[in-house]
């Protein structure tokens, strides 16, 4: 997502981003405060605690980024798309023990589709499955896609491997439910 001139981004704060979101109807979301230090502006709408050169709108480039190498703790957050009328708020968060992606559409054309209240709730469930005490205790680690535009799914990523387990919407509450957390 980072293409742009690196000059250019730092001209942007972080609270230049909150707003430009704030303005959309987009809330902010819950950082993991190891992350907060780290957090950077990727675009005018879009914050990160690492850089990249994928954008967020194509979450299956991020997917494969972890086949490559399983990385270190990171939060995306942001709008991005492409063309007209397709973009969507994208929240990422990868930990040593989990990488949680979740993408929902936002069209221009049709903004009023978007729930901000649900996008919330959704992020804070994300925050709780990254933090529970099960995920200490597994021999791999969970990913979880929850997308309108792709589809849910729910795996486990071990040496190198991802194998998908689960495929549905609502990947996220799925994921709770499983470790006995009632989403």
């Amino acid at each position: 997502m980072n293409t742009q001139n690196p000059m250019a981004m730092n001209a942007i704060s972080l609270g230049d981003i909150a707003v430009n979101l704030e303005e959309l109807g987009v809330p902010f979301p819950p950082v993991p405060k190891a992350l907060t230090e780290q957090l950077m502006p990727l675009s005018e709408c879009a914050f990160g605690s690492c850089l990249t050169d994928i954008p967020l709108y194509n979450l299956e480039a991020h997917l494969d980024q972890l086949l490559k190498q399983w990385p270190s703790d990171y939060v995306m957050y942001g709008l991005s798309g492409h063309g007209f009328n397709s973009r969507a708020l994208h929240y990422y968060l990868v930990t040593d023990q989990c990488a949680l992606f979740i993408q929902r559409s936002m069209p221009v054309l049709t903004p009023s589709l978007f729930q901000p209240g649900q996008f919330r709730h959704l992020m804070q469930q994300t925050i709780e499955l990254s933090c529970h005490p099960a995920l200490d205790s597994m021999q791999d680690q969970l990913v979880v896609v929850d997308s309108d535009i792709l589809y849910g799914r729910i795996g486990r990523y071990r040496d190198r491997q991802l194998n998908w387990q689960h495929e549905g919407a609502n990947a996220i509450a799925h994921a709770l439910a499983t470790l006995g957390i009632d989403p």
